[in-house]
């Protein structure tokens, strides 16, 4: 459940359509003279169509406050130019993206081909009038569609309409299960499979002196309190207790659908289960007492390179050397960590997190299908951006024999230290075509281990196509949510008992409409058509 809603865009719906009825503009950028690709860039065939000039507006690249350097100092889009014989104008968006792009619009010079950074907005300008049904130009384009999974196509229709096509791949199976091994083995422990040898090994980490320095100074657990105040789904993201409401099939804050009907887990019987394991917790003293104070995910980190705890929930990057030096620098050893699967709930369900939904669009504007020629280099441009092998490492790696190098036809990134980073970082406005388990481009140094801790992270994902769909639009919204985590705050700390649950729940439906929330939830999923 998004905690706030989508700011109303600045133009009306009149204003829009009269403005796509019009030209687009070429804009004042670029160059209209092509550049020969740099040297050891790819290349394709020459082509004996004309050049056009397509304009691309940019918000998901990488360093959207980087400006981009002139055609001469870009190796990357003389690369691109040259294959697709295009003179390419790239617009970055920026922070104040839907601004920029509004004064493009009423300006008459409608980018070509538009990216967003949510599907929300993406649908939005939809229904203005801005974007394009694609469906019709894709089936054109096989290759193209074939190169994503299609539980990423799914969220690019939108009232059985594909407006887009998916625009950068989020990266699932982040944050896993990590347990501190060699505290398991010195206390001759078994790794924990359910709810209650967790709570057992969490207390022996705590009590029975894991670390062999004779002090009470370790503990079983560590989990933070976002800003937000949030124990569950967050906008922070996993933190700890997200995945203990996990354990029990349920996640504050979030809205699902079962059986076809629309389901907040606020009130659901199991979230009540999750919080009295959460208190159970608490009362053991098995928990990290600076959770309350821990609100974000740096001072979480450090609390695994101090050494003192011994169950996390942590980036499945954390066996990397750089953080292994951390470990060192911080806590004075390197203990063995280890990435586990979620232990099973009492209900059976066994899930580490939502599965990523695929939120970023790349789209074209109406303005452009009005001419085919445009439209057929704009789609061969995409389609070369999402499948062309030879492309795919100056894109997302950078420029070769700078930032990376290649041997045998493996890539590897050369170290950063070799070079002003700072001078070259706009690249990474080319990169969001990469992979989201592309280890060159994440630079892993124990590659084996780290991408088995992802394959493990992902294999208990729960689908997620219900949640990103909602936003909150409703005028008891806020007060509801702040209701909501002060509560679920409150039943854990002992501050409110348990018993008083059900008063709980009558309260949000009385006081705080919940049903207007969920009539809502069900009208957005009707018009988005994922419900009947």
């Amino acid at each position: 459940m998004k905690k706030t809603s989508y700011a109303s865009l600045l133009l009306s719906l009149a204003v829009l359509s009269g403005i796509v009825a019009g030209c687009s503009g070429s804009g004042n950028s670029g160059s209209n003279n092509s550049e020969p690709a740099a040297s050891g860039q790819p290349q394709s065939g020459e082509q004996t169509d004309k050049k056009i000039k397509l304009s691309f507006y940019n918000t998901i690249g990488y360093r959207q406050t980087t400006p981009m350097p002139a055609l001469e100092q870009d190796p990357i889009r003389q690369m691109i130019e040259k294959d697709n014989n295009i003179d390419l104008e790239m617009t970055l968006g920026g922070e104040n993206w839907k601004d920029k792009l509004n004064l493009l619009i009423t300006s008459s010079q409608i980018p070509d081909i538009i990216t967003f950074p949510d599907r929300a907005s993406a649908v939005k300008y939809y229904d203005q009038g801005l974007l394009a049904d694609l469906d019709e130009v894709l089936a054109q384009y096989p290759d193209l569609m074939a190169s994503f999974d299609p539980t990423r196509l799914e969220p690019m229709k939108y009232k059985g309409k594909t407006i887009g096509v998916p625009a950068s791949e989020g990266v699932g199976g982040v944050n896993g299960w990590w347990i501190n091994t060699t505290w398991l083995k010195k206390l001759n422990l078994t790794e924990p499979t359910n709810p209650q040898e967790l709570l057992e090994v969490m207390k022996a980490f705590t009590f029975d002196d894991p670390d062999g320095n004779n002090k009470n100074d370790t503990y079983g657990f560590v989990a933070m309190l976002p800003k937000d105040g949030s124990l569950g789904y967050s906008t922070a993201g996993p933190k700890g207790f997200q995945q203990i409401f996990w354990m029990f099939g349920v996640q504050p804050n979030f809205v699902d659908m079962k059986d076809g009907k629309v389901v907040v887990y606020n009130t659901d019987p199991k979230t009540k289960e999750a919080l009295q394991f959460i208190k159970d917790m608490i009362d053991a003293k098995v928990v990290d007492p600076d959770w309350v104070t821990i609100d974000d995910g740096l001072k979480l980190d450090n609390k695994m390179y101090q050494g003192k705890v011994g169950v996390m929930v942590a980036d499945w990057r954390r066996m990397e050397p750089a953080d292994q030096q951390k470990m060192k620098e911080t806590g004075g050893s390197t203990p063995e960590w280890k990435q586990i699967a979620p232990p099973k709930g009492p209900n059976g369900d066994q899930i580490l997190d939502a599965k990523v939904f695929q939120q970023s669009l790349l789209g074209l504007s109406k303005e452009v299908l009005k001419d085919a020629d445009k439209t057929k280099r704009a789609m061969e441009f995409i389609q070369y951006l999402y499948t062309s092998k030879e492309a795919y490492p100056y894109l997302s790696y950078g420029i070769k024999d700078k930032t990376f190098t290649e041997t045998g036809g493996q890539f590897k990134l050369i170290d950063k230290s070799t070079y002003n980073e700072k001078e070259i970082e706009w690249r990474y406005n080319y990169a969001f075509v990469r992979k989201s388990d592309d280890s060159v481009y994440f630079d892993f140094k124990n590659p084996t281990v780290t991408n088995a801790n992802q394959e493990l992270n992902r294999s208990y994902l729960k689908d997620n196509n219900i949640n990103p769909r909602i936003v909150d639009t409703d005028p008891m919204a806020q007060d509801r949510l702040k209701y909501v985590n002060e509560m679920m705050l409150k039943f854990v700390t002992g501050k409110e008992p348990l018993s008083n649950w059900d008063k709980y729940v009558k309260t949000l439906d009385d006081k705080f409409k919940q049903a207007d929330a969920v009539a809502a939830y069900e009208q957005q999923l009707k018009d988005d058509g994922v419900m009947k």
